[in-house]
C-alpha cells in the first residue's frame, strides 16, 4: 500500500468519526467555538431573528455567553455568519414572531404583523449511500450528514 493510499485511508477515518460539524467548517479554534455557540443558540429557539443575532454578536463580543471567551462582531459576521449563509447550512425565511405585540423590532414594521425574517438551519438533502473517493463531493456529503443529524434527528437519513 502506497503512503498516498494510506494518507487518504486516515483523513477518511479522521472524517468519519464522530466529530463536530464546526470543526469540519473552521480552522480556527476560535471560529469553531463562536459557531458552535451560535448553533446551540440557533437550535435553542425557533429561529433567530436578525435583531437577536445582532444582539447574540454583542454579547459574544462581551463575553456574555461563555466565561472567557470574546470573539469580535466583525469577525462572527465576516467568518461564521457568512460561511454558513453561504453554504446553505443556514437560510433566512419569513416566519412568525414569537410575541410581536411586545416587539418593537423593525422587522415587524415593514411586514404584515406577526411575520418576521428569521435565520432557521435548513436540512440538506443528501443521498443515502456516500460517494466514492476522497473529494470536494465526498467532504459536502459528510458536513450535510452531520449537520441532518444535529439539527433534524427525527427525519430519516437521505430522503
Amino acid at each position: 500500500m502506497s503512503l498516498r493510499t494510506l494518507g487518504r485511508k486516515v483523513q477518511m477515518e479522521i472524517l468519519q468519526q464522530e466529530g463536530d460539524v464546526c470543526e469540519l467548517l473552521f480552522n480556527q479554534k476560535r471560529s469553531q467555538r463562536a459557531c458552535r455557540l451560535f448553533l446551540n443558540q440557533l437550535k435553542a429557539s425557533n429561529g433567530l431573528t436578525r435583531s437577536e443575532v445582532n444582539q447574540f454578536s454583542r454579547d459574544l463580543r462581551d463575553g456574555k455567553l461563555e466565561a472567557g471567551f470574546r470573539y469580535s462582531r466583525t469577525r462572527f459576521y465576516a467568518y461564521v455568519r457568512k460561511t454558513l449563509l453561504t453554504l446553505g447550512l443556514v437560510g433566512i425565511q419569513q416566519r412568525p414572531a414569537d410575541d410581536y405585540r411586545e416587539s418593537f423590532e423593525p422587522e415587524l414594521r415593514r411586514r404584515p404583523r406577526g411575520i418576521v425574517d428569521k435565520y432557521v438551519p435548513v436540512r440538506q438533502p443528501i443521498a443515502k449511500r456516500a460517494p466514492d473517493g476522497l473529494n470536494l463531493v465526498r467532504l459536502t456529503w459528510i458536513i450535510c450528514r452531520k449537520w441532518n443529524k444535529e439539527f433534524f434527528p427525527d427525519r430519516e437519513e437521505g430522503k
